[in-house]
């Protein structure tokens, strides 16, 4: 790389400090790292104002002379601000200015998002060293030069498109019975896109269990599904729990939407042999994250002496989602808090187990019962059932020494089996903390995943960041649980 290029960064970012502002930021290194990406102070518009919030740099905002949407759109927050917690904010102004490129700094951080079809993607994150290393890369990608190329192009697509709506409405005037066909210009071809073909392997199938209530498992199910999904991941909810929470937090009614439409539930998917997957999942989307739900309803909890009655009832689900095992790479499943027999049903049809409990004496006491439970179906199963580990919900922060207790107790519960010693309590920065946003994503009149939040109108700020400092939480679960699903697979 340049030594200009080095010596000149490292010049601008030793003019902040971690106690510095927002303003700080803005003047000692964006705009002079502006200058350096060939921009002009005429380029900029500080302090933009969209919607009814004001964008600290809009970059080459659109004009009479260059009609098109702003390239860049950055960002600015004072060095001790938490990036993460403000992914949702730069978003929302990408959706709104349709900028292609947004950067979001503290100085320290450097996030970089690329504006896919109105879905806003993070592609970079540089620390203030990576960012200078990366620089001449960097350059390439944010500077004018780009800019105004990426322009040209626009503005050579949009010629040849109206050249040929002129001939089709030349065509059309000669011949009025001519059906006018103008097509659209194809998308540009993604660059150094990944081989996304999936390599034929069965779903993990899991069942997230505790038999105490009220430790988040709906809740856990819900948001990791979702980040799942973020990351790439095909997956299937199965609410196989009378109350229907995990359905209702999803957005079904199972009065509205699944009774009074006719459709069919988990129920019939369990009592009627014709019944297949497909007849009962229903599909839903928050912007870029997709979900299948096999939804629930009340009327399951009459069925429990017909369940025990049923010839094989242990094994149903565990064969019709049998046909289904290359369709979605993550199945969970949400039982009932107890041990009855949805829930044996639930584990039977399992890969794995996975047990989420909040750190106070009760919940974490029940730990030993659901491994102890997990460990017996796993004895009656022709293929081992895993128990993938502990994860921490509703996680209170500033309580320390309760912390420390509770971690030591869990500990001292994983060591008196050798069946339990292996079994993990996932790492801290993998818990969810105990937020108000949290559980009431989940209520009723709301209805989504905690990433939809910087969707919600009815939200201010303070309550969107502290949704994305949740949603960061279950999307670093998502990622822990899948390097563990993907260490034990390969044992």
């Amino acid at each position: 790389m340049s030594a200009d290029y080095t010596s000149n960064l490292q010049s601008i970012f030793s003019n902040i400090s971690p106690e510095s502002s927002e303003s700080d930021v803005e003047k000692k290194v964006i705009v002079p790292l502006l200058q350096m990406l060939g921009y002009s102070p005429k380029d900029w518009e500080p302090q933009a104002v969209v919607g009814k919030s004001k964008l600290d740099f809009l970059v080459l905002p659109p004009t009479s002379e260059i009609p098109y949407a702003p390239y860049l759109v950055i960002e600015v927050k004072a060095p001790s601000k938490n990036l993460a917690q403000n992914i949702w904010q730069i978003n929302d102004y990408m959706r709104k200015t349709v900028a292609f490129i947004g950067l979001l700094t503290n100085g320290y951080e450097f996030r970089i998002i690329y504006n896919y079809q109105l879905k806003p993607k993070e592609i970079l994150n540089y620390s203030q060293k990576e960012f200078i290393d990366n620089f001449e890369s960097l350059n390439k990608l944010l500077s004018k030069p780009t800019c105004l190329t990426i322009y040209k192009t626009i503005y050579q697509n949009e010629q040849n498109f109206r050249s040929k709506f002129l001939e089709q409405i030349s065509k059309l005037f000669k011949d009025e019975k001519t059906i006018m066909n103008v097509s659209e210009n194809p998308s540009p071809e993604k660059s150094n896109t990944p081989n996304t073909a999936k390599e034929k392997e069965k779903s993990m199938i899991i069942t997230i269990f505790n038999n105490k209530g009220g430790v988040g498992k709906t809740t856990t199910t819900i948001n990791l599904a979702a980040a799942l999904n973020k990351l790439g991941k095909r997956v299937l909810l199965i609410d196989i729990d009378a109350q229907a929470n995990l359905t209702t937090g999803l957005g079904i009614d199972p009065l509205e939407d699944v009774e009074q439409q006719g459709k069919k539930d988990i129920t019939d998917l369990l009592l009627d042999p014709r019944t297949k997957l497909e007849d009962v999942i229903i599909h839903k989307q928050w912007d870029d994250v997709e979900l299948d739900i096999v939804p629930s309803h009340i009327r399951l909890s009459s069925k429990e002496a017909e369940l025990i009655m049923t010839p094989d009832a242990d094994r149903v689900l565990s064969k019709k989602l049998k046909k289904y095992s290359e369709r979605y790479d993550y199945v969970l499943i949400d039982p009932p808090p107890s041990f009855g027999k949805a829930n044996t049903i639930s584990v039977m049809a399992s890969s794995a187990v996975f047990i989420p409990t909040q750190l106070t004496p009760y919940p974490v006491r029940a730990l030993e019962y659901v491994i102890d439970r997990a460990i017996a179906v796993d004895d009656s199963k022709d293929e081992p059932l895993l128990i993938l580990g502990i994860a921490v919900s509703m996680y209170d922060r500033s309580s320390s020494k309760n912390t420390t207790a509770m971690t030591q107790k869990i500990l001292e519960i994983l060591a008196t089996k050798d069946e339990s010693k292996e079994i993990e309590l996932f790492p801290e920065h993998t818990w969810i903390p105990r937020l108000n946003i949290v559980a009431n994503a989940s209520d009723i009149d709301k209805a989504y995943p905690l990433c939809y939040a910087e969707f919600d109108k009815s939200l201010n700020s303070r309550e969107k960041e502290s949704a994305q400092d949740a949603f960061n939480c279950y999307i670093e679960l998502a990622k822990h649980l899948i390097y563990i699903i993907n260490k034990k697979r390969s044992k």
